[in-house]
């Protein structure tokens, strides 16, 4: 087995990346020696790795599967856990716990000589919004979703709670955008000419006192695009203090001592409903439904007209 591969089965906390910066950096030894991540491994061979500070286990967390085959799972992510390791944030996300749940799957292709059994992320969720999210078991189907996403394959519904009425009952949102160069918060996007094409289609579900319910349809799948987007037209999604109000934002993560650095903050009211698709191997339709959490719904109650 190749080092690195043995070292992402004993290391699940960490990714895949970072295994291998902690080769390249000469921060893991073969035998005393510097070496390769390409390296392969005999009986009897040690591997001693340095750390900066102690790592910390997977935290053992609940993550429903919501469909599954040989190819590939749909899993329901809760709002307040990352889709993948990220900064200080370095377990307990969605990847991870994919991969421990299929550690003995991975362990027996590896040892087959094989690379084709490793669960990959197809898709992204930002860390408070909660929803659908799709991992590719193989690179076969890997390669196949990615493509499919890259065309608009990949078809998208979230439920969102935006604030203010929204005047029109439908509508289309064309504003290409990048990252906010101005913004201290480093993954902050925002409208730009010079940016990436977005397109989000929207429809008014019904409106509240003070708020407007809306299914929305990303047509691209640009970083944090329907926050973006609704924030850009003056709704932005119920919550979202990163669009609304960056220093207060940045005020209530100062205080935020969560473990995966997302439930400290205030929920945001944006779910990810469904995901449509051909499956890439099958060739057949395929459509992930996850009901809408139930603090969700409890604070969308909170806002109704009789509160």
């Amino acid at each position: 087995m190749r080092a690195e591969d043995y070292l992402a089965l004993e290391l699940p906390f960490l990714s895949r990346t970072r295994v291998r910066q902690k080769i390249q950096m000469g921060e893991s030894f073969l035998n005393g020696r510097r070496y390769a991540t390409s390296a392969r491994l005999r009986e009897g061979d040690l591997i001693s790795i340095l750390w900066r500070g102690t790592p910390a286990p997977t935290p053992p967390r609940d993550l429903p599967i919501l469909y599954e085959d040989e190819h590939l799972a749909a899993f329901d992510k809760p709002a307040g856990m990352t889709s993948h390791p990220v900064g200080r944030i370095q377990t307990g996300t969605v990847i991870q716990l994919a991969r421990l749940r299929y550690a003995d799957e991975i362990q027996a292709d590896l040892r087959r000589g094989r690379s084709e059994f490793y669960p990959c992320l197809v898709h992204r969720l930002d860390a408070r919004t909660s929803g659908v999210i799709l991992v590719a078991k193989t690179r076969t189907a890997l390669l196949a979703l990615q493509a499919m996403a890259a065309g608009g394959g990949l078809e998208k519904r979230y439920v969102a709670v935006v604030e203010g009425w929204l005047e029109r009952d439908a509508g289309r949102i064309d504003l290409a955008l990048g990252l906010d160069e101005g913004s201290a918060v480093r993954l902050r996007m925002r409208p730009r000419a010079d940016g990436k094409p977005a397109v989000t289609e929207y429809r008014v579900s019904r409106r509240l006192t003070r708020c407007t319910v809306v299914q929305a349809f990303p047509r691209t799948g640009r970083q944090h695009q329907v926050r973006v987007h609704f924030a850009a037209i003056g709704h932005p999604v119920w919550g979202d203090l990163l669009y609304k109000d960056e220093a207060l934002f940045l005020r209530a993560l100062a205080g935020d001592r969560e473990p995966n650095g997302g439930e400290g903050l205030p929920p945001h009211l944006l779910h990810a409903e469904s995901l449509a698709f051909t499956h890439p191997i099958s060739g057949r339709s395929v459509e992930v439904v996850s009901p809408v959490p139930r603090d969700f719904a409890e604070m969308l109650a909170s806002l109704s007209p009789t509160a």
